[in-house]
């Protein structure tokens, strides 16, 4: 019998997460490797179309605080490009 891996953090939904689902999880977590900023993570990982839900439970954030950053890092997309 196989034993079941829990993970680190307990998933609130109690919903087992899907094999894609972990890979996505962990490419997303690639790409901001090396990013240094919150506000850039999530806006990178927003961008290539991750739900709010999903980056929240990613960086140990809360569904707000990711909102929040997302919110600001569109401000600051903008005002580079200005």
């Amino acid at each position: 019998m196989a034993t079941k891996v829990k993970s680190a953090k307990p998933n609130k939904s109690s919903v087992p997460v899907s094999a894609e689902e972990k890979i996505a999880r962990t490419l997303g977590l690639l790409l901001i490797k090396g990013v240094e900023q919150r506000t850039d993570q999530v806006t990178l990982l927003r961008s290539i179309g991750f739900e709010v839900s999903d980056v929240a439970a990613m960086l140990g954030m809360t569904e707000n605080h990711v909102n929040v950053a997302a919110f600001k890092g569109r401000k600051k997309a903008a005002k580079k490009s200005a």
